[in-house]
């Protein structure tokens, strides 16, 4: 009988080098995924800054359509995204969009008074009208809108 350790350190090494590939390669992956990630977020995002005021109003747009459902949507807001609408350079996303808000803004003050029926729903027949344009002008700048 010897003491020969020879074999039992290999034995021991075995599962330390591989516990040590299997770190690496999760590191790696982990590292992959996050770049993968802020690439995608990045170029998702940096363009944003040199956008349209109008394509940037397209992105929030959907408050039109809640609107013509029914939803009240904050009148901050609704001054916000005119404001929007009418820095933009493309003269299809100025005119839609001005009308659009436009139109929602005098759907939502005419709730809390006691206008004629005719009125309310002259009101209401510009804000669907105004809908699928808007809807339209944003999809010529890829951006979709959803209520």
């Amino acid at each position: 009988m010897t003491d020969d350790h020879s074999l039992a350190d290999r034995a021991v090494e075995v599962p330390s080098r591989r516990r040590r590939w299997v770190g690496l390669l999760v590191v790696f992956l982990v590292l992959l995924v996050l770049g993968v990630g802020g690439a995608a977020a990045y170029r998702q995002f940096a363009d944003r800054e040199d956008e349209d005021p109008g394509v940037t109003a397209c992105r929030s747009a959907g408050f039109v359509v809640r609107v013509a459902q029914g939803e009240v949507v904050p009148d901050d807001e609704l001054q916000r995204m005119g404001e929007l609408f009418q820095r933009s350079a493309h003269e299809d996303l100025k005119s839609a969009g001005i009308f659009a808000v436009g139109s929602a803004q005098r759907v939502q003050l005419g709730k809390g008074q006691n206008d004629a029926p005719i009125v309310v729903d002259f009101r209401m027949a510009n804000l669907a009208f105004a809908v699928p344009r808007l809807t339209a002008a944003c999809g010529n700048h890829q951006v979709t809108v959803e209520g």
